[in-house]
């Protein structure tokens, strides 16, 4: 399921032609998060729970309960780090939501050590919403190519 959904995320931004495209995995929360960067420096993203078991097909979930985390995000110039703010959903009941302020720090070692904004990448994600939390992912950054 891990592999289906990242193959798509990455499937996505080739497809829409971003300059930097990133997928994370927080394990501890068994999430996945996807932020697009286009021609701007500021972009987005958008996370979600993954599942590894088959649920009951008679079990309805909305996507509110799925999507767990909403927000923008900053990647600077050379390519090197991405700063994320949005919010945090956490589930309480059937009714019941918090939003939590959710803050991302991103680093891209590979493009900072070998200067070069181009080319994929590991990133490695540094999160605080309701306690702190790791990822890990890849990273695509294409800067450059689609330039008009």
């Amino acid at each position: 399921m891990k592999t289906t959904l990242t193959t798509i995320f990455l499937f996505i931004s080739i497809l829409v032609k971003s300059q930097n495209t990133d997928v994370l995995w927080v394990p501890d929360q068994n999430t996945l998060v996807a932020s697009y960067n286009n021609y701007s420096p500021i972009g987005y993203y958008l996370g979600g729970y993954y599942r590894t078991a088959i649920t009951d097909q008679f079990i309805y979930s909305t996507p509110l309960s799925i999507i767990n985390r909403v927000g923008l995000t900053y990647i600077n110039n050379k390519n090197t780090f991405s700063v994320m703010v949005g919010t945090y959903v956490k589930t309480k009941s059937y009714e019941k939501y918090d939003f939590i302020p959710d803050v991302w720090l991103k680093v891209y070692p590979l493009r900072a050590l070998l200067k070069t904004p181009r080319g994929p990448d590991f990133a490695i994600g540094i999160n605080y919403s309701d306690d702190i939390h790791l990822g890990v992912g890849l990273s695509i950054g294409i800067r450059g190519i689609y330039r008009r």
